[in-house]
């Protein structure tokens, strides 16, 4: 490189060609600050999550049904539970259990829709709720909804053997007198 190449390469920009990093572009300086933001934020997770959703054929696309059963966690108790996943992302499920009581038979069914991040080894994310009825009274909550979120971490085998340890945390409904409680629990089983 030549003394004169080096010399306008090197040169500071002039007042009629400002070029400074503390300018807002022209294309920009319309679009508000939080649209601004909001779509960087949005583009930046877009990318994080992008790897996690490329499997193309993931272990819920080979195995989208699962059956196992639950201790504690949704159900109260143990609960038999069966899990269909749409994608291998998303799936909905229903459980069932019943109690003897001294006063009778209490019932509860979970209800719920699954997301998992990842494949083998994954974020577990659910929102539901379960119905507890029938005689009786357990956990102060007869013949009501219960609302229903859950936390975990779910491995599930190529061979379809899952585990599935969760925190859920559950929320009477008004008519119920409210009350919020959470749960640990655990789900062992398989897909097929």
């Amino acid at each position: 490189m030549t003394v004169a190449a080096r010399k306008v390469a090197m040169a500071t920009p002039s007042a009629g060609n400002s070029t400074a990093l503390s300018e807002v572009p022209s294309y920009i300086r319309g679009i508000p600050l939080r649209v601004v933001r909001a779509a960087v934020l949005l583009l930046a997770a877009a990318s994080l999550l992008a790897p996690l959703t490329a499997f193309a054929d993931g272990v819920r696309e080979k195995h989208p049904n699962l059956v196992g059963g639950e201790l504690m966690g949704r159900g109260f108790a143990l609960t038999l539970n069966y899990e269909r996943f749409l994608t291998n992302n998303f799936g909905l499920g229903g459980g069932v259990m019943a109690i003897g009581t001294s006063d009778g038979v209490v019932g509860v069914a979970p209800l719920y829709a699954s997301f998992l991040a990842g494949n083998t080894h994954s974020l577990y994310l659910s929102a539901g709720g379960a119905f507890i009825g029938g005689g009786g009274n357990f956990h102060d909550y007869e013949s009501t909804w219960v609302m229903q979120g859950s936390l975990g971490y779910q491995f599930q085998s190529d061979g379809g053997f899952f585990v599935r340890p969760l925190f859920t945390f559950n929320q009477a409904t008004s008519g119920s007198g409210g009350g919020f409680l959470l749960w640990p629990g655990i789900t062992i089983g398989g897909s097929f």
